[in-house]
Parts: C-alpha cells; sequence; structure tokens
C-alpha cells in the first residue's frame, strides 16, 4: 500500500481532466486487490469519507474529493484472464483502456467500448458506464459487462453475475459474501428517449441488479473485479472522414446513414467536427482542405467480398451530399485507419490544451437528444453559439445525437455567457425529452441539473437506494447528491 500526505504529491489526485479541483487529506494506492478491503473497513469504521479514482479522465468531478481520503485503483492493473474460446475477460479494475485493446488484438479479440480517453480505466469506465464513437452500433460499457465483484462501503462485498440477480418489479435485494440480505425498492424514474444517458443511476423495474453498479459514478461500491464479453476482429473495416461545404447536406447525410437505407451501408460510428474543430485541427493536420463547414467520420465493418460495393456505396452516397468529394479521406488498412483515429482523439486534446492556456475549467455540453428532435437542438444551439460572441468548437457522436459544444472563457463576462448556454442546453435537451448527461455521467459539476431532468421524488427515490448501500453517506460524497441531499 502505498501512502501519499504531502501536498506535492497529491496534487495531481486532487483534479480531473475537467480542471475541477479538490482537496484529499491522503491518498491511498493499494498495490493488491485484496489490500482495497480492510482499508475500507478501517475508513467506514472510523467515519472517514473516502472517494475512488484511477485514471483521472473524468470530466465531471466524480473522482475529485473535496475532503477525506482518495483511494487510487490505477496499481490494480492485472488482466487475469482472457478466454478465448468463450470470448471473456476477467480484469482488474486499473487495466488502462488501451493495454487491453492491444492485448486482445493478440488473440483476434476486440471490445468494441472506446471512449476518447483511451488511458482511462475499466474500473472507471464500468463506474461512469462509459461510451464513445462505436456505441453507436454496440452501447455502451453496460452492454459487455457480464460480472462485476464490489466492495461495499463498509467493506462487505457482492459478486454479481448477469441473469442470476433479478429485481421482482420493484422490489430488489442482493446477498453478500458474509451472508447479509441487503433489500430495497427500486424507484420509478423519468427514462428519456435520446439512446444514451449517464444522469443519474439505472434503475428499472424487473432489472437486472448488476446494472444498479455500472453508472454509478462510484457511490454505491467500488469495483474490484470486472468480467467482460469480447467480440472476433472483423475483417475488414472501411473508414473515411467525408468533408462538406454545406451543413444541411451534412446532417442529411447524417440521417440517411442513421437509418436503415436502401444501400444497406450500415455504421458503426458517425462522428461530427464543425468548422471551428476543422481549424482546431489546421495546426496539426496541415491537408486539411480549407473551404469545408464541417465533416463526419464514418466506419463500416464490412468483408473481402462486401468491401467493394461498400465503397462504392459510400462513394455515390457522398457525390449526392457534397462538392468536395475529391477532398475525402478513406482509410482501409490499419495505419491509414490509425491516423483518422488521431485525428479525432487529437481534438478533445487541443481543446485541453487551450483551457490549460486560458487556466479555466471546462465548460462543454454533454446532452443528447432523439433523433426526431436533433434538428431541433442543433439549430437552436448554434443560433445561441453565435450571437454569444465568444470562442468555441463543436464535435461528438452525430450518430446518437449527441454532440459536445466546448465553450473557451477570457472573463467574467464570457463566463456568465458560456453558463447562460449551458444551462439552456440543459433545458432544451430535456424539453426534448432528452438527457442532461449523455455519457459523462453527473459527478460534482451537474448535480444541481439532476432538478431539471428528475422530479423531486426520483431524486429521493435515488437517494434513498444511496442510503440502502452507504448508511453513512461515506463513499463519493458530494458526488450525484450534496452531502446526501438534494
Amino acid at each position: 500500500m502505498i501512502k501519499i500526505t504531502d501536498e506535492e504529491g497529491k496534487v495531481e489526485y486532487q483534479r480531473d481532466a475537467a480542471n475541477y479541483k479538490g482537496m484529499a487529506d491522503e491518498v491511498f494506492m493499494p498495490e493488491s486487490i485484496v489490500e482495497i478491503g480492510p482499508l475500507v473497513k478501517e475508513l467506514y469504521s472510523t467515519n472517514t469519507p473516502f472517494t475512488i479514482s484511477a485514471a483521472r479522465t473524468g470530466l465531471t468531478g466524480g473522482g475529485v474529493p473535496l475532503s477525506g481520503v482518495l483511494i487510487s485503483t490505477e496499481r490494480l492493473n492485472k488482466i487475469i484472464s482472457i478466454d478465448v474460446a468463450n470470448k471473456t475477460a476477467l480484469l482488474e479494475p486499473g487495466v488502462r483502456l488501451q493495454t487491453f485493446h492491444d492485448e486482445l488484438k493478440a488473440h483476434n479479440l476486440m471490445y468494441p467500448s472506446n471512449p476518447t480517453e483511451t488511458w482511462s480505466t475499466i474500473g472507471g469506465n464500468v463506474a461512469n458506464n462509459a461510451s464513445g464513437a462505436k456505441t453507436f452500433k454496440y452501447g455502451p460499457t453496460r452492454s459487455f459487462v457480464n460480472y462485476l465483484e464490489i466492495i461495499l462501503p463498509d467493506g462487505d462485498e457482492l459478486h454479481l453475475k448477469r441473469g442470476e440477480c433479478i429485481a421482482n418489479g420493484n422490489d430488489a435485494e442482493v446477498h453478500t459474501i458474509n451472508g447479509n440480505v441487503i433489500k430495497f425498492r427500486i424507484p420509478n424514474i423519468r427514462i428519456p428517449k435520446s439512446s444514451k444517458n449517464a444522469a443519474g443511476y439505472f434503475l428499472r423495474p424487473d432489472m437486472d441488479l448488476i446494472d444498479l453498479f455500472i453508472g454509478s459514478e462510484g457511490t454505491l461500491g467500488i469495483v474490484k473485479k470486472v468480467g467482460l464479453d469480447l467480440l472476433y476482429q472483423v475483417e475488414e473495416v472501411l473508414s473515411a472522414i467525408v468533408f462538406f461545404d454545406d451543413y444541411n447536406n451534412l446532417l442529411n447525410f447524417a440521417e440517411y446513414l442513421r437509418n436503415d437505407n436502401p444501400r444497406q451501408l450500415r455504421p458503426r460510428l458517425i462522428e461530427y467536427f464543425d468548422h471551428n474543430s476543422l481549424r482546431l485541427l489546421s495546426e496539426h493536420h496541415r491537408d486539411l482542405p480549407t473551404d469545408a463547414m464541417g465533416a463526419v467520420w464514418v466506419e463500416f465493418e464490412t468483408n473481402s467480398i462486401m468491401l467493394e460495393h461498400d465503397t462504392l456505396a459510400l462513394y455515390e452516397l457522398t457525390l449526392e451530399h457534397t462538392d468536395l468529394v475529391d477532398m475525402t479521406w478513406v482509410a482501409m488498412n490499419d495505419r491509414e485507419r490509425d491516423k483518422i483515429t488521431k485525428f479525432r482523439h487529437d481534438l478533445p486534446l487541443a481543446v485541453n490544451e487551450l483551457l490549460t492556456k486560458y487556466g479555466q475549467q471546462k465548460i462543454y455540453t454533454d446532452t443528447a437528444v432523439h433523433a426526431a428532435s436533433f434538428r431541433s437542438y442543433y439549430n437552436e444551439m448554434y443560433s445561441q453559439l453565435n450571437s454569444m460572441g465568444l470562442d468555441y468548437v463543436v464535435f461528438g457522436h452525430l450518430g446518437d445525437c449527441h454532440l459536445h459544444a466546448n465553450l473557451f472563457v477570457k472573463s467574467e463576462e464570457d463566463k456568465v455567457k458560456a453558463d447562460k448556454f449551458y444551462h439552456d442546453m440543459m433545458k432544451l435537451a430535456i424539453e426534448l425529452d432528452g438527457t442532461i448527461s449523455a455519457e459523462h455521467g453527473i459527478g460534482k459539476i451537474k448535480r444541481p441539473y439532476m432538478k431539471y431532468m428528475f422530479k423531486v421524488d426520483e431524486i429521493k427515490g435515488m437517494l434513498e437506494v444511496k442510503k440502502t448501500f452507504d448508511p453513512k453517506n461515506l463513499l463519493g460524497l458530494d458526488t450525484l447528491f450534496f452531502n446526501g441531499e438534494f
């Protein structure tokens, strides 16, 4: 067990990727999973608040403590097993996503979850039900979790295998390894129509109770081990970035691909870059067309028989929607695909560089709406952005109608404008039956907006679930809720 108490050593553990800052009295880094339980029991017995973190790639402050102890799982990074025949894996929570992806390639397997932060950890991905570009086809982390070992706030444990612990309507109970039975009621809460949602606890009648802990943001228990379902690597992948000279044509292109279509083009991802994103990226990618208003990154899983057909179909579709068809980037091997993937991943890095330059906390939207409402949301978003006079970039998951508008503020006046925009977009998403958080969770930053999305009784219901597993309110204090209240 490594323990850090000096102020200099604690600094990097007291902020996240959004530059949200907090304070920890002590930082503990277990070097073996057997060290977590005794540490948690000691903290619980002394009424010491504790927060869980690892890679600190979060963007809402959930892994940043405001007091007490921080437990970092970054050294619990063993890939325990990979079962090639059954396409499953068992991992410790600190395994880095990129490390896991690299290991799977050697076995001709893949794990589709691909958040932009490839250095994030599996445990963090589970805690936030992480998603990424390929979520459009495959769904978020939850879709692949088949087993969890959870250390509860008092040090007891739950071992949950998917399909073995199902709620009876709204009545739920789980059995700990020490023989304790935990019973609770599942509240009825609002479920948005957006295809993605990471706001509040996952609660449904007749639910598989493993899903309660996926996306609970480290407030109900600590991930000790994770079992995942895997897939075989696909034979061929056609990847392309298509540039557009008109936003309406860009949206028509994406809408065609989002739905069943005569060309039978079924993408696994549809990603968006606006004009300002392309300008920002042009500093690192000199071959971008200067007259492009925006761009879309698409990928298709195919095979050697269909590759030529899919490539031609994509070309024909592109020809119908943009005059910049000759500028399209097409990748048909790993090296070319890596270039396109790097292009997408360079964007949030470039945004974070500017945030560091201005010394500001990240102000960005994580809202999503249903496809039927997306154009209304899109048009209002740009109407407000273009009237504020602030620098911004917009990019994100167009397939899931989930865009990130990132704002750069250089003065208090700018911040007032940015906060109003943030507030307005939250309200609009909810009015359109969407969500205030599609993938990054609520954490601490978005707590005030829970009241926008959920009724008071719904939040109370979530809080009762929290109190069932953490009656002392010590784990993840001030994440999701304000000191155990709302």
